[in-house]
């Protein structure tokens, strides 16, 4: 019977120990797409030819863990990613309850901003 409990109670952890990391990370996802939102006014402020420095320093952390790959998939032009850019992507701010997914876009060439655009991710 001592057997059983010990058994029951290692699973009983292993439950909880899984339970609450998947917690942790929905809400450490969460709290980046909140933290990397930035408004219409903070993207348009933004001008094309800006220095890079000085448009990341206006703005907050972009998305830490957005790849090329996961946005567009085999789309060989990446939706008019300018050639040879570096982009960063923001969530649109304040969130939207429309069932789309919109994000913001700032890409760089030579350490200045080369396009800005907002896209609709598929879902």
């Amino acid at each position: 019977m001592r057997k059983v409990g010990i058994v029951i109670a290692v699973v009983l952890v292993v439950l909880c120990g899984g339970v609450g990391f998947f917690a942790y990370r929905a809400y450490d996802l969460g709290k980046e797409i909140v933290e990397a939102g930035i408004t219409q006014e903070q993207f348009d402020a933004q001008q094309q030819g800006a220095k890079e420095a000085d448009v990341r320093a206006a703005l907050p952390e972009p998305l830490k863990n957005v790849t090329d790959k996961d946005l567009y998939g085999d789309d060989p032009g990446r939706q008019g990613m300018p050639a040879g850019a570096s982009c960063v992507y923001y969530t649109v701010k304040p969130l939207e309850n429309s069932g789309e997914q919109p994000m913001w876009r700032l890409c760089f060439v030579d350490g200045a901003l080369a396009e800005k655009s907002r896209l609709t991710l598929p879902e």
